[in-house]
């Protein structure tokens, strides 16, 4: 059931472990339970982190999924999703 819950693209949060509230994004699926997430700084795209789906929130917001599936992704994009996924976190407590 999960497993379609969170896929590449998404934008989580983390819950649980030393990245506890930190941003990023799914890089890709790996074994059931485990996803592959990248932030474009510490966990960047030669190096991302491989993290238990339990211990990620999904955030409302999506990356471009054709950007993903057509491998046009770099560090620098990942970093530009997790900056309008902070910009918008950002407006909808001000908004609140």
């Amino acid at each position: 059931m999960i497993e379609t819950m969170i896929s590449a693209g998404m934008v989580v949060k983390s819950r649980a472990g030393k990245d506890k509230g930190g941003l990023y994004v799914v890089i890709s699926m790996s074994d059931y339970p485990y996803v592959w997430i990248a932030d474009g700084r510490k966990y960047n795209l030669d190096k991302p982190k491989k993290k238990n789906y339990r211990h990620l929130r999904v955030v409302g917001t999506n990356a471009a999924i054709s950007d993903v599936v057509s491998c046009r992704i770099s560090n620098e994009w990942v970093r530009s999703v997790l900056n309008r996924a902070k910009d918008e976190m950002t407006r909808e407590v001000l908004h609140v």
